[in-house]
């Protein structure tokens, strides 16, 4: 894989921002789900908006999860770098 020709601080800004959609998309996805289940009757109305929620949510919350652990490694490479 080719190497990045960003420097450490916007790697480390590209991920954040991405970890942040990530957070707000699963956030949506599963506050959908939470409210369907308590304002809707049992329906195939309330399955499907349910689905729908965790289809946004999933890979949100995998998205803010990856953009995490690459933040986590970039900040421990520059602590180490540092010492």
């Amino acid at each position: 894989m080719k190497a990045s020709n960003k420097t450490p601080a916007a790697q480390q800004a590209h991920y954040f921002k991405y970890f942040v959609m990530g957070a707000i998309t699963f956030l949506l996805g599963i506050g959908t789900v939470v409210y369907v289940n308590l304002l809707l009757p049992a329906s195939a109305q309330q399955e499907w908006l349910a689905l729908a929620g965790l289809v946004l949510g999933v890979p949100g919350g995998l998205l803010a999860f990856y953009c995490y652990v690459r933040l986590l490694i970039a900040r421990f490479q520059h602590f180490f770098k540092q010492r």
